[in-house]
């Protein structure tokens, strides 16, 4: 192949690869911007589940404000008071199993006597009644599971009690002692208790339970009387509530390379909602604030995008080695053409047509540097005795025979030609003529070998170019030589 079709070739298939490349990273950032806009999603989804349980605890707190002022009958006191139970350091109600039906959790009071913490009973069963029956509407997405009613509970400041929401077993001495809110624990840390008094609405933190011993997402909405912090409504989020509100039930696969961590920036506690399968690379990531002091992070690591993509990847390779194979073809089928064009049919050698004027210029110009150029003619002898008495298929043979034998000697930078019949040309470049004889010589030799029965034989003449040359004129001197060595 031309060292201009290669370039060309080379020109073509890099145009194919940049191409196609092209196309696959438009699609793959296109892959990219999705899926951060789907992180954000995620973020999204879960900032209106938490907002819905914010909601919900200003709405348990209005009901619980509603009852605030009521007093208990003097019945229901002495019920209460009698249906106080003990474990040890720990008292109250429901702490070690049913024993105060009005109250669906446990109520703990340390050891607080009973006309202190009473008179609250009233806007207990009404805290309890506001939960029950929770009837806020929450649009719900297809493959969406509903709502879950999560773990509340009340923590009076003033009169020094918690009231879980549902029954628990308290075996812990430090509700009773109050020391928990100097040791963050049940939610509660001196800084949250800081940005309550200072007013704010809510506030967000992740502490140990002092249950599971696990960290736990809570928010504090704080409950006023008289413009006094009375005390705290909390809603706890465990990692498996977290875990469903931001489980990617539409994307199972996104789901399964996910992670989603939240640290409280007032304490450096996390939460690992999720960790992915594998932990190659981080192929997306996103961060955003849900609070003052609450950070969520999400990021999909690449195997994701290993599985996700592989189709494209096909495509690509496929479209791209196809195109490539295309122009491959091409130039092959054009590079067969165009030996088709100059090569003899019976031979493979050039054809007479490849003897052009530009190949002519080309000679002389390479004559001119200095190059020797030596032109042989050659033709077989006595081939119509051939074809007379062995038939035109044995001249055929002969001919071919011949061709064989100078393809075998010269170089692929020379030209073997079929000039028509029995007729042919030899172009040596770098050759002086003496050396011509010798490729004679060997041409001889090879078709001795070739041809067994001993019937071919040819004649030939040389000639090397001089500067000023044609080559139709070192042609026609080759040619005058030959038919004196015929005469010979």
């Amino acid at each position: 192949m031309k060292l201009q079709n290669k370039i060309l070739r080379f020109v073509i298939s890099g145009g194919v690869l940049i191409l196609t490349s092209s196309f696959l990273i438009y699609e793959l950032i296109a892959t990219h911007r999705d899926m951060s806009d789907y992180m954000k999603y995620i973020v999204d989804k879960g900032e209106s589940a938490f907002l819905y349980d914010k909601y919900q605890n200003q709405l348990i707190i209005s009901q619980f404000a509603r009852k605030m002022d009521d007093r208990p009958s003097a019945a229901a006191v002495a019920r209460a008071c009698a249906s106080v139970q003990h474990r040890g350091k720990v008292s109250g109600l429901n702490i070690d199993g049913k024993g105060y039906s009005p109250l669906h959790g446990s109520l703990s009071v340390g050891n607080k006597p009973c006309n202190q913490w009473v008179n609250d009973l009233p806007a207990l069963e009404a805290f309890d009644a506001a939960i029950a029956n929770m009837t806020v509407w929450k649009p719900v997405l297809p493959n969406e599971p509903r709502p879950n009613k999560h773990f509340r509970y009340y923590i009076d400041l003033m009169n020094q009690y918690v009231y879980f929401n549902s029954p628990v077993i308290i075996n812990d001495p430090s509700l009773t002692s109050w020391n928990f809110l100097y040791g963050s624990r049940l939610g509660i840390s001196p800084g949250s208790l800081e940005n309550l008094f200072l007013g704010r609405t809510v506030v967000s933190s992740i502490y140990i339970d002092t249950f599971t011993r696990k960290n736990i997402l809570t928010f504090l909405t704080p409950v006023y009387k008289q413009e006094q912090l009375k005390g705290i409504v909390m809603v706890d989020l465990s990692r498996q509530d977290m875990h469903d509100i931001f489980n990617t039930r539409d994307r199972p696969l996104v789901w399964r390379y996910l992670d989603i961590t939240f640290t409280d920036l007032d304490t450096n506690a996390h939460i690992e909602v999720h960790r992915s399968a594998s932990h190659l690379l981080s192929y997306v990531h996103y961060s955003r604030p849900l609070a003052e002091n609450m950070q969520v992070e999400v990021s999909l690591d690449v195997m994701y995008f290993l599985l996700s993509s592989w189709k494209l990847f096909l495509f690509y390779l496929v479209t791209t080695l196809a195109v490539l194979h295309l122009v491959r073809t091409h130039f092959r089928l054009y590079r067969t053409v165009s030996k088709e064009n100059i090569s003899d049919g019976l031979t493979g050698l050039y054809n007479r047509k490849i003897l052009s004027t530009v190949q002519s210029m080309r000679l002389q110009r390479l004559t001119e540097q200095g190059v020797g150029i030596v032109v042989i003619a050659l033709d077989c002898d006595k081939l119509k005795y051939i074809n007379d008495t062995w038939g035109h298929d044995e001249g055929d043979r002969a001919i071919i025979m011949l061709a064989r034998a100078i393809s075998a000697t010269i170089r692929k930078s020379d030209y073997g030609v079929r000039l028509g019949g029995d007729e042919f040309c030899i172009i040596l470049v770098d050759y002086e003529e003496d050396e011509g004889r010798v490729i004679v010589e060997r041409i001889q030799q090879n078709l001795q070998q070739i041809d067994t029965n001993n019937r071919v034989s040819f004649s030939w003449g040389a000639y090397k170019m001089r500067s000023g040359d044609t080559l139709d004129e070192a042609m026609k001197i080759a040619d005058q030589r030959l038919y004196q060595d015929k005469k010979s």
